[in-house]
């Protein structure tokens, strides 16, 4: 069984106190007990082998054990989903970050249905956020996901890959042999992307393919195509 799991500022002292909300989780919910190990990130890749020495729901003290540094593997996935209707995205930045992608840009394409204003987009990513936190912290993560504020899409990397059911072309005829430092993937909503939309990614230098013949829902179409990339380039399967 795995031991729990736990991110932190820093790791870099002897003694590492964990508050907050994690301490609640881990002395009510997890049962910790003093002598029990746990490891701890820093979300940045360095995590430490650690024995709890005192646990109360306010503060978890444990003493260091070992330390290690993850490098993060190639290529770094950034996933845009397109904002669908409610909860789905919430679902998708949960599996998503389970699966290990690094990066969730979440923006509203024309067919979107939900419509955000400013400070309705902050609350979505903080919200979208704390689900990531979750889920990094289940799937034992040494790299916390970035999740950005849904908003328009800017700054794409050399190798982005738009998913579009109406594309004969495959996902896996798109990817290179080697693995880029970075891959985007952009996924549209329920609606479909609009022509302009297609038009303006392929501008961009992006490649627009397809899944096959079904027609997925954007959710499982995100999830899947995340998973095809990943496991091409050995990150997982």
């Amino acid at each position: 069984m795995s031991v729990p799991h736990f991110f932190t500022d820093s790791i870099d002292d002897d003694l590492i106190r964990i508050t907050g909300e994690d301490a609640r989780h881990a002395a009510r919910a997890l049962r910790i007990t003093p002598g029990e190990e746990i490891t701890v990130s820093d979300g940045a890749g360095h995590v430490a082998r650690a024995r709890a020495i005192d646990v109360t729901p306010s503060a978890v003290t444990a003493e260091v054990l070992a330390r290690e540094t993850v490098t993060e593997e190639a290529p770094r996935l950034i996933v845009c989903p397109a904002i669908p209707k409610s909860g789905r995205l919430e679902v998708e930045t949960q599996k998503l970050t389970e699966l290990g992608v690094a990066e969730i840009r979440p923006w509203p394409a024309a067919r979107s249905v939900p419509r955000w204003d400013a400070a309705k987009a902050r609350k979505h990513g903080e919200r979208l956020r704390a689900i990531a936190y979750g889920a990094a912290k289940q799937s034992r993560r040494a790299f916390l996901p970035e999740v950005a504020d849904p908003g328009p899409l800017a700054g794409l990397p050399t190798t982005t890959i738009v998913l579009h059911e109406e594309e004969d072309g495959r996902l896996s005829g798109a990817l290179p042999a080697a693995a880029p430092s970075v891959i985007a993937l952009i996924v549209g909503p329920e609606g479909g992307l609009t022509s302009g939309e297609l038009d303006a990614f392929r501008a961009q230098g992006a490649r627009v393919v397809g899944l096959g013949p079904q027609v997925l829902r954007t959710e499982t179409a995100t999830i899947v195509a995340a998973t095809l990339v990943l496991g091409r380039f050995g990150r997982i399967g």
